[in-house]
């Protein structure tokens, strides 16, 4: 029996579908309304935003919340050249996530047309797959391959381009059914056995958690591990919360901040270092590994990227997770060294006291601290929360907020394009309702994506957008402030944000003390108590005098 026709563009809605892709966010664009009224028809939840970067970043989080791809339309031309930081940044991040492109017709795309261009060339740059449908047929394949690129690792973004005069087409051609890549299995027992033998000799193991260690499986395996065996952990930006509340006394530390954490002196201590589902995106080798030389055993579904820093003397190469649970059972009733353990506890001891100092630190005449903004921030969200870090505030966030849960501070360390934090923060509500999430920006990186605050007011979001406020660009500022002893260039001007959040349907408020952040974070933390659910704009006062203090403090010469 044959297939009643459909249009190419009711076939890709339907494989979207069938493949589990939740949402399509999109820009309106003219070229591309038949994939969006094909989509809107088909029961996808289409979300329509203000910017096709926003666009692309919120599908990017449904990736990296998920595990599985989040989706974003955008019309040919600069609708596509808008969305590249975003693919970039997900390819980079190795977040999954699938961006459908409209283009003119073939015979347009050298004449210098409206919106003509090469997309395929443009978006092979920053995506792990990108093809062209060229007849209505190739639907289906094209995406199901698309979207099984954007899942294996590494992940990252795949593209599909569809001539606009294409998705009206009519099709016979059925869906694709899902096929769920097989897992690699674990790394060779030889190798588990032989990583075993030198773990349990060393005398001072430390594990760091990378990006791939914590994924859901891969998380729960290496917990079990840690249970097992009382290693210690150190993570980094991105696996920030593996490390769950029930075995804190092993959290080293969060490594990837200018050396200058007690993490880091966890790592150049080790003399055994068991790195995790790790990828040198998120911390460079060179920044890390004083001593190149020492023992690193690689475990990760991919091989090891070599460098003069990074030269693992075992790979287990495999399955993250079924490699972890092989090497639990053959660590068990491992015996951890007073040695190890002590440098742990003194560890622990001095994250706490850089807790305690953050949460006294005084405010000045410029304002609060921002690593005491950022420990009310801590001290109030619980463990479901989401908290997201812009860049700048993360310099604080990552130091200060613990986390105990996967993918809920969320840390970027590749691309990170300003203002990622709240489009990646709707995201969040959409796919934790009645959750408390938080977003964290500068006032700079706030306005980058700001005036998506109307999508979030519009679909009923509830967030907590925390600006941290000194109308300069620190990240710029501090290095600038390192090299030629002055910042040049990096003041804009003040603005009104609880103007401009009223302007948007949000709630903005402007505290001027701690006690005032405080009691406003309370208000908004709470959807069913004394703010109703919505967005709201938290502007504090911020001095980051002292960032160039946090640079200062690295860890070179670490004695034996």
């Amino acid at each position: 029996m044959s297939t009643p026709p459909v249009s190419a563009a009711q076939l890709m809605g339907e494989t979207l579908a069938k493949y589990g892709v939740p949402y399509v966010f999109s820009a309106p664009g003219a070229v591309f309304d038949t994939v969006h009224d094909a989509l809107a028809a088909g029961g996808l939840g289409l979300v329509v935003c203000r910017h096709e970067q926003n666009a692309a970043l919120m599908a990017s989080a449904v990736g990296l919340l998920t595990g599985a791809p989040g989706a974003v339309l955008v019309t040919s031309g600069t609708g596509t050249t808008d969305l590249m930081t975003a693919l970039l940044t997900a390819t980079t991040e190795q977040h999954p996530v699938i961006a459908l492109h409209s283009a003119v017709p073939r015979r347009d795309r050298s004449g210098g047309t409206l919106r003509s261009m090469n997309d395929l060339a443009a978006l092979r740059l920053v995506t792990t797959y990108t093809d062209a449908v060229d007849d209505p047929d190739e639907v289906p394949e094209v995406i199901a391959n698309a979207l099984r690129t954007a899942v294996t690792p590494p992940r990252g973004a795949a593209a599909v381009v569809l001539p606009a005069a294409l998705a009206s087409a009519p099709t016979s051609a059925g869906v694709v059914q899902p096929h769920i890549p097989p897992s690699s299995g674990p790394a060779p027992a030889e190798y588990i056995h032989r990583a075993a033998q030198i773990i349990r000799t060393a005398r001072r193991p430390v594990l760091l958690a990378g990006l791939r260690g914590a994924e859901r499986r891969a998380c729960d395996a290496l917990r079990q591990l840690i249970g097992t065996t009382g290693l210690p952990v150190v993570e980094t930006f991105q696996a920030a919360g593996v490390v769950p509340r029930a075995l804190e006394e092993q959290y080293g530390g969060r490594a990837g901040l200018f050396r200058n954490q007690p993490g880091d002196v966890l790592l150049a201590h080790a003399d055994v270092l068991v790195t995790v589902g790790y990828d040198p995106m998120e911390y460079d080798p060179s920044l890390w590994n004083t001593d190149p030389a020492r023992t690193v055993i690689h475990i990760d579904a991919l091989p090891a990227r070599i460098s003069r820093r990074y030269q693992p003397a075992l790979e287990l190469r495999g399955d993250v997770a079924a490699t972890l649970s092989e090497l639990a059972d053959a660590l068990a009733g491992l015996p951890i060294g007073d040695r190890t353990r002590e440098a742990v506890a003194t560890q622990r001891a001095a994250l706490a006291a850089i807790d305690q100092e953050a949460r006294e630190a005084p405010p000045t005449a410029a304002g609060l601290s921002p690593a005491a903004v950022v420990m009310k921030i801590a001290d109030l969200v619980d463990d479901q929360a989401t908290v997201v870090s812009d860049l700048g505030p993360h310099l604080f966030t990552a130091r200060h907020l613990r986390g105990h849960q996967p993918r809920h501070v969320l840390l970027s360390n590749g691309r990170h394009p300003p203002g990622v934090a709240l489009p990646r923060a709707m995201s969040a509500a959409l796919l934790r309702p009645g959750t408390q999430v938080v977003s964290v920006s500068g006032e700079c990186g706030f306005l980058s994506t700001a005036s998506e605050m109307e999508t979030a007011t519009r679909l009923g979001l509830h967030i907590t957008q925390v600006v941290m406020r000194d109308n300069s660009y620190d990240m710029v500022a501090f290095q600038e402030h390192l090299r030629y002893g002055r910042p040049t260039g990096v003041r804009p001007g003040d603005y009104d944000m609880t103007l401009y959040a009223g302007a948007f349907g949000a709630r903005g408020v402007r505290t001027e003390s701690i006690g005032a952040f405080e009691a406003e974070l309370r208000k908004s933390l709470d959807p069913g108590g004394l703010c109703d659910p919505g967005i709201t704009v938290i502007d504090v006062p911020v001095d980051c005098a002292h960032i160039t203090e946090l640079f200062a403090q690295l860890h070179d010469g670490i004695p034996e």
